[in-house]
């Protein structure tokens, strides 16, 4: 089942705290969501990262497995841990890829 656009953007609009990459070696913070775009934190280097919320719910709704290779063919190539993270953290896909709400 895929979640509809407005019960994703309430998922994204409640990421708080800090959140891991699929690997552990990344973590992810500050999450503030303004005109469609998803602000956070990188904690390892302190860089600040945009993620484009309807993008990444476009790539979502359109596979039932989704990993960095996935979202690379979309042409997030500077995005794809980050974007793989968030999907784990607001539980759209489990930490193999397989989307599971």
């Amino acid at each position: 089942m895929t979640l509809s656009w407005k019960a994703f953007l309430l998922r994204i609009s409640k990421l708080f705290g800090v959140i891991s990459s699929k690997t552990g070696t990344a973590f992810y913070t500050g999450f503030d969501v303004r005109d469609g775009v998803l602000r956070f934190l990188r904690l390892n280097t302190g860089k600040a990262w945009e993620l484009d919320i309807r993008h990444l719910y476009d790539i979502y709704c359109e596979n039932g497995f989704i990993n960095t290779a996935t979202i690379k063919r979309y042409g997030n190539h500077r995005i794809n841990s980050p974007s793989v993270a968030v999907l784990m953290a607001i539980g759209c896909i489990d930490r193999f890829g397989q989307k599971i709400g």
